[in-house]
């Protein structure tokens, strides 16, 4: 177990308020700072500071509290897994990003759960920032993304690179050019998922680069989900870039055209990502080999 010092630290951490604090430990504000001065005593450092009459970490608080987060969530860890072994079944905690939880995930999470019956699984999807988050949190074992994120502050795994490859419906004008460019995509409507990617992701970044924006296009037609982005291209409102995974099916079916860009390649790693010293390296690593040999089996790896 954690000391109860260092508890005391995670919650002022996050109030950044003494009286919250005591509060919600139900303690006196004056023991709450005991418990800082100690640690501050302790390990030599600053761990706070007021700025602006707030109260914010210092450096060295961050740093401090980084570590003291990680130990918290092994600590926590383990006495799961303890309670697991006793109660004879494995719980499987994990967060994936869209492209992991729709494309290509389900057909794996039918043969675990086949494979392992005891096993009790769950996954939720989110974006990159909230899984990241709930894996600092300990809230999860891992997450699989396909965003970025800070390598020198987790562990990860590449499991594939992937592209994003520039699609179109059938027969249209594009498909009869021979070599296209980036610049000749400009002058149809793009299509491309939820109004918060605007100024981040893949696509905008890579468009950047080449000194262009959504605005560049003629028309620009936002969307929530995939499927409703793939429905929307097959029928002519416009062009997009979407996920080699995700368009597998419909260009083995017919329905989608997959255009080569020639001066505009969009590469994305799908990484597992976790926090350093797991307790559990056993499961990460068959999480992993299970991972890679059905990308394998499915002929997109």
């Amino acid at each position: 177990m954690l000391d109860y010092r260092l508890k005391t630290f995670l919650l002022l951490s996050k109030t950044l308020n003494y009286t919250k604090t005591a509060q919600q430990l139900h303690m006196s504000q004056p023991a709450v700072s005991q418990h800082i001065r100690y640690l501050e005593q302790t390990y030599n450092i600053k761990l706070f500071e007021y700025y602006n009459r707030r109260l914010q970490l210092t450096e060295m608080g961050q740093q401090f509290y980084q570590q003291v987060l990680a130990l918290e969530v092994q600590s926590q860890d383990i006495i799961e897994r303890l309670r697991q072994e006793q109660e004879n079944r494995r719980l499987l905690r994990f967060d994936c990003t869209f492209t992991f939880g729709e494309y290509i995930l389900p057909p794996l999470i039918c043969r675990w759960m086949k494979e392992n019956p005891n096993t009790e699984l769950c996954m939720r999807i989110a974006g990159t920032t909230a899984c990241l988050e709930a894996l600092d949190q300990g809230e999860i074992d891992f997450a699989l993304v396909e965003g970025f994120f800070d390598k020198a502050v987790y562990e990860s795994r590449l499991i594939k690179m992937t592209h994003m490859g520039l699609v179109v419906p059938v027969g249209h004008p594009l498909t009869q050019k021979k070599d296209v460019m980036l610049n000749d995509l400009i002058d149809y409507p793009l299509v491309v998922r939820q109004k918060e990617s605007r100024m981040r992701g893949i696509l905008p970044t890579g468009l950047a680069e080449h000194n262009l924006s959504y605005e560049s296009f003629a028309g620009l037609v936002q969307c929530g989900s995939m499927n409703v982005m793939k429905t929307l291209i097959k029928n002519g409102c416009g062009i997009g870039f979407l996920h080699a995974d995700i368009i597998h099916p419909e260009l083995l079916e017919g329905t989608l055209v997959e255009i080569p860009v020639n001066d505009f390649v969009l590469k994305r790693e799908l990484n597992m990502v976790y926090l350093p010293h797991h307790a559990d390296p056993g499961m990460l690593d068959q999480i992993y080999q299970d991972l890679a040999e059905h990308l394998e089996q499915l002929g997109t790896h």
